[in-house]
């Protein structure tokens, strides 16, 4: 039984320390497209304003929501794109102790600028050309 155990136990890590890792990749893709599309909504949002800078509001909520810790990463940097479009892309390396295994995380999100004043009264006259029927 000793031996079975012994030559048993070397599997059982590997997998275990595999599905952590696997785990931890995971969260960290889901955290960062989540906050790649916060940034990138968070630049939309400024564009309607005057004088409002989308690329520098979204490179700021980046890198604020960029600023906690992953577990297992390194390197993370955040970008920020302005156009028709506010895009926002975050680039992580990740690396294991077991094995030496390291992997590339990129995450790219983008959000459509709408002027919210000309979108309420397309809605505003819409409505009323259906109500005028």
């Amino acid at each position: 039984m000793a031996i079975e155990t012994a030559l048993l136990m070397p599997v059982i890590l590997l997998v275990i320390m595999t599905v952590l890792y696997l785990f931890f990749y995971v969260h960290n893709r889901a955290w960062l497209t989540a906050a790649a599309y916060e940034a990138a909504l968070s630049g939309s949002m400024e564009a309607a304003v005057p004088d409002g800078n989308s690329r520098e509001a979204a490179l700021k909520k980046g890198n604020e929501l960029g600023d906690t810790g992953f577990f297992g990463s390194e390197n993370l940097k955040v970008q920020a794109e302005e156009g028709k479009k506010v895009q926002v892309t975050y680039d992580l390396d990740t690396f294991s102790v077991y094995g030496g295994f390291r992997s590339h995380l990129k995450v790219q999100e983008a959000v459509k600028v709408i002027d919210p004043v000309s979108w309420i009264r397309k809605v505003k006259s819409a409505s009323e050309s259906i109500k005028g029927e």
